[in-house]
């Protein structure tokens, strides 16, 4: 301490330097202060609180009501204490003993300025962690605020600070607590009538159903109100809380509506002035998210598909007296542009005629939405009937508006509309399938208007849709309801009055026209939707009167396309008539209908011939079906690989049927056809031989093939042929796969004997001169065939070859069997047989 001008200041100056100094002492007679204690006192935590002897704090689990993460912080501080912040080992040991295995708990760690990282809310430095694998990953970059995770052992983890969670409080050791804070929101709900629940000038419902968009919104307007407009945050606050504590579901659908220009706007035509969106929301997935909803753990929104079945939130004002809800107008009557087809005040345009404008899913859309619509939505079987009609004209499969491609196995519709109808395809939605778009079927011919879902990739044809203009009144529609209408090349009438299936077939005729024939699911769906207008079922030109019981066109016109209603046909009636679900059905020949009359310029081709001669008997089940101058035997009872095949064809004296025309194709589907559903490929008699050729089994000249786009391939193993019953397309395939068989024989001729010895004598030499040659050609036709098979596959080890029981299920003698039921018309051909 210095003296003179700076006395009484003190100053540093080295230990070593002499210098004068006091002392002080205690004056006589005063007794001295006691000496300061060795230990500190004893610190306490308050009830209900626990700490370990090293630390400095004290630690509670807050249960009683999750909070966010900055409301859980405000409570902690306003007891006099923060959110729990860890800095060694038995703190953090303490907190797993704490916390339950299935809860994660706020703590006070948090990096809310991403330039400082995480930091302790106290103050105190980050001096211990114990991060999770992984952890921190500030997923999708919004995650900022530490949690104790329950069944991680209360490691820590990163989270989205608005979560409603439990959260864990500090407080130092010997600190007393302060009161709690009063609830800064009133979780007390006043219920009104019909379940509302009343808030300042505003009531709400909250709906235990889930609908989508559309639909939750009528039951809000029909209730007088519509869908909540969330106005500022307490509003939000008050409505999360409530979602959150009654824990109904994950989302709720709010009044917010996002346009196609990425503008928001209420749908009551309330500002837009308050917004909550959850992090990197909106994200316009897809581009079809257009509506809103409110996440119920967070209560911040995201925009979503308006198809999408979610809870949602009503809003009226808190009138004593509820206003009248006016009903809910159609939309006005219009009419479309030229090119453009009404139904159902729609407009609908099929583009993609042929393969160079077809174009893949979104840029499909795409198109769409730039002529003011967007690709189509079918909500009801009528719609499905109508595109059907359409479809006829597509070069391709179309697509339709369907897709999940936002959350997979969840299909919608692009424009937001609900999904209330479907018609998937066998096969279709598997599962394992990254499929996202949704297209109607043109093949297999049976499966034509079913969905199926595809890459959004491929290119096909498209049907886009948008609303009617009301300034275009003057558009016909689209199913004209009187006189003959045209589909295609043919003509089409309903006669409105009721008439036996006979007078129906004569009153056409009277006409120049015939009792319509439905040859393919287009045309059916046309006039489908005319008989409709009618609502009555009409006869059609099917009848098994005046074939033996065989179900055929009156006008002979022959097709493989077939629509039984369930259970039909029944055998003990002849006549058939098409019904308003859309299915054939038969009736008595006497029941009176309207009917169906059809003109058509088309010629009807002309039956094959048939060669004289006789098909084997039937046996063991085995029913052979004439065509020209062969039998064909199709089997079904087992699956067999082509060598197999071959050789149970060869112990009938058969072989795999050889194809020579279209002609022979054309009679093997309309026979195959009904089976599509259940049996899609057949072994035919179609090889590759040693040298690389094409040859047919019963060794007939390859002048006409059908092979399927991009065959027959190369493929070193693929040497056998199989063919679709569908299209009637041939692939290569693996000879050893087990499939399906079609075996073919020539017809027995039968020679007619005179009654005269020498005539019989002649005859029989001659009859025997011809079984000697057909002896030789069978004998050379086994021998090669069977050289051939073991030259080419080295034949397999003993194997039953063929069962004494084994039957054939589609051409059984009780024609009332499902499999007859649907191939009589087929069975005979116009048989002639030459005895």
């Amino acid at each position: 301490m210095a003296t003179g001008s700076s006395a009484g200041l003190w100053d540093i100056l080295d230990c070593e330097e002499t210098n004068t100094f006091l002392c002080k002492q205690l004056v006589e007679g005063v007794t001295p202060p006691p000496p300061p204690p060795t230990t500190a006192p004893l610190l306490f935590c308050p009830e209900g609180w626990q700490s370990t002897s090293q630390s400095s704090f004290c630690f509670k689990v807050g249960r009683e009501k999750m909070q966010t993460w900055f409301e859980a912080r405000d409570f902690c501080r306003t007891i006099g204490g923060d959110l729990a912040c860890i800095h060694s080992e038995e703190e953090q040991n303490l907190i797993a003993r704490l916390g339950y295995i299935h809860y994660s708990y706020w703590m006070g760690l948090s990096a809310l300025d991403s330039d400082a990282g995480f930091v302790w809310s106290d103050g105190s430095p980050v001096n211990f962690e114990r991060w999770s694998h992984g952890e921190p990953n500030n997923y999708d970059g919004n995650e900022k605020c530490g949690v104790f995770t329950g069944y991680l052992n209360m490691n820590w983890n990163d989270l989205f600070c608005e979560h409603m969670l439990d959260f864990v409080c500090q407080i130092k050791k010997g600190t007393s607590l302060k009161p709690e804070p009063n609830s800064t929101f009133n979780y007390e709900y006043v219920v009104g009538e019909d379940d509302w629940i009343m808030y300042k000038h505003k009531e709400y419902y909250f709906s235990k159903e889930a609908m989508s968009m559309e639909r939750a919104r009528g039951f809000c307007k029909k209730s007088g109100g519509d869908l909540v407009t969330i106005e500022s945050e307490t509003e939000k606050n008050f409505l999360w809380k409530y979602i959150f504590y009654k824990d109904w579901g994950n989302n709720f659908y709010i009044g917010l509506s996002v346009s196609l220009d990425r503008t928001f706007q209420w749908m009551d035509g309330t500002s837009v002035n308050y917004v909550a969106w959850a992090p990197n929301e909106p994200n316009f997935a897809n581009n079809d998210e257009n509506c809103v909803v409110m996440y119920t753990h967070t209560g911040t929104w995201n925009d979503i598909n308006c198809g999408s079945v979610e809870l949602f939130i009503c809003e009226r004002l808190n009138n004593t007296v509820r206003p009248t809800v006016a009903p809910t107008s159609p939309p006005p009557k219009g009419g479309c542009m030229e090119d453009w087809l009404l139904f159902d005040n729609k407009c609908f345009k099929v583009f993609g005629f042929n393969e160079n404008d077809t174009l893949t899913w979104h840029a499909a859309r795409n198109n769409c939405i730039d002529l003011g619509g967007n690709l189509v939505t079918i909500s009801k079987k009528e719609e499905q009937a109508f595109l059907m009609s359409l479809l006829k004209s597509a070069a391709t499969d179309a697509w339709i508006g369907l897709n999940d491609i936002n959350v997979e196995h969840t299909y919608l519709w692009t424009d937001g509309s609900p999904v209330d109808y479907t018609n998937w395809a066998k096969g279709s939605r598997s599962y394992y399938s990254m499929d996202d778009c949704v297209y109607l079927m043109k093949n297999p011919i049976e499966q034509a208007g079913k969905w199926k879902d595809e890459g959004c990739k491929a290119s096909k044809s498209y049907i886009c849709q948008k609303n009617s203009d009301p300034k275009l009144l003057h558009s016909q529609p689209t199913v004209p309801v009187f006189g003959f209408n045209n589909y295609g090349d043919d003509r089409y009438e309903v006669i409105n009055y009721k008439m036996s299936w006979e007078k129906a077939e004569k009153n056409c005729r009277d006409q120049s026209a015939e009792l319509a024939s439905v040859l393919d699911p287009y045309a059916e769906a046309f006039l489908w939707l005319q008989i409709l207008k009618y609502g009555e079922p009409v006869w059609i030109g099917l009848n098994s009167n005046m074939s033996g019981g065989q179900y055929v066109w009156s006008d002979r016109r022959r097709s493989r396309y077939l629509n039984w209603g369930s259970g039909e046909p029944n055998k003990n009636k002849a006549c058939v008539y098409l019904d308003l679900d859309g299915f054939w059905k038969t009736a008595s020949c006497n029941e009176t209908f309207l009917s169906l009359c059809k003109q058509s310029n088309e010629l009807i081709p002309s039956e094959p011939p048939q060669l004289p001669g006789k098909c084997p008997e039937p046996k063991r089940g085995r029913s052979w079906i004439p065509f020209r101058g062969h039998c064909y035997y199709v089997h079904i009872t087992s699956e067999e690989s082509w060598p197999d095949a071959s050789m149970m064809c060869i112990q009938m004296g058969a072989s795999l049927v050889s194809i020579e025309d279209s002609a022979e194709m054309n009679f093997l589907l309309l026979y195959l056809s009904p089976l599509a559903s259940d049996f899609r490929k057949f072994w035919i008699g179609l090889f590759k031989n040693i040298d690389g050729e094409w040859i047919w089994m019963d060794r007939s000249a390859v002048e006409y093939v059908n092979w399927e786009k991009g065959e027959p391939t190369v493929l070193f193993d693929e040497h056998c042929v199989d063919m679709d019953v569908s299209s009637g397309t041939w692939r290569t395939y693996y000879c050893s796969v087990d499939q399906n068989f079609i075996c073919k024989i020539p017809k027995t001729i039968v020679s007619v004997l005179s009654s005269t010895a020498s005539r019989n004598k002649a005859a029989a030499s001659s009859s025997g001169g011809l079984g000697g040659m057909i002896f030789i050609l069978i004998f050379f036709l086994l021998t090669g065939t069977g050289l051939t098979l073991y030259c080419f596959y080295k034949r397999r080890r003993d194997r039953q070859m063929f069962t004494a029981g084994f039957d054939n299920a589609i051409y059984r003698g009780d024609i009332g069997t499902h499999e007859s039921n649907c191939l009589v018309t087929n069975i005979e051909e116009n048989e002639q047989e030459t005895i």
